[in-house]
Parts: structure tokens; sequence; C-alpha cells
């Protein structure tokens, strides 16, 4: 308490020790106990490895909520653009794709 009778805030710091190592925010590893009081990953390649999953997500979410869907022109099978599949999808998967290519192979073998 103060003089005035007012309880002061007093800042409390906690050692490692006593709350146990500090980790890294991308793969939970220990940070070395020579890192800044700042630091909060281990490397360089885990914060781009953090930022690119951070895009990815962020990129998911707008894409449901976008709600763009696409489908197959063989099977017909539906997908959410961007999240099941890569953007630039056309076929749900290497099997349709193949049997497309024979459709048009056969289609010109024919004329």
């Amino acid at each position: 308490m103060g003089r005035d009778g007012v309880p002061r805030l007093r800042l409390v710091v906690v050692a490692d020790d006593d709350a146990g190592p500090r980790l890294c925010r991308g793969c939970g590893d220990p940070l070395m106990p020579s890192a800044k009081a700042t630091a909060v990953f281990c490397s360089s390649a885990c914060r781009s490895r953090s930022w690119r999953r951070t895009r990815r997500t962020r990129a998911r979410i707008e894409a449901v909520t976008a709600g763009v869907r696409a489908s197959c022109p063989q099977c017909g099978a539906k997908w959410t653009v961007g999240v099941d599949r890569l953007v630039s999808a056309v076929y749900c998967s290497p099997v349709c794709r193949k049997r497309a290519w024979h459709t048009r192979r056969a289609q010109t073998d024919e004329e």
C-alpha cells in the first residue's frame, strides 16, 4: 500500500524456471535460453512456416464463406474451390483426368 492507503500494483516477473521453458509458437520446441525476451519463434524457418500456414487457413476460410463451388466434368463430383482442391483444379482426381483424356483420345481417333 502507498502512503495514502491506496493499494499499488506491482509488476511480478516470472523466471523461466518457475513457468517452465518458453515454447516456439510454430513448432512447440523450447526456445533457447539465450533468446530475446520478445522471441516467439525458434527460427526464421519456423516463423515463415507459421506465416504460410496462417495464410492458407485464412484463404480457406474466405473460400468457404464465399461458397464458390466447382464440379468435375467427368463424374460430376462437387467441391469447394480452394478448400478441398486447388483453385485451378478441373477434375476431382487423377482417375477422372485420365478417363477424360481417354475419352477425348477415342473421339479424335473416330474422326
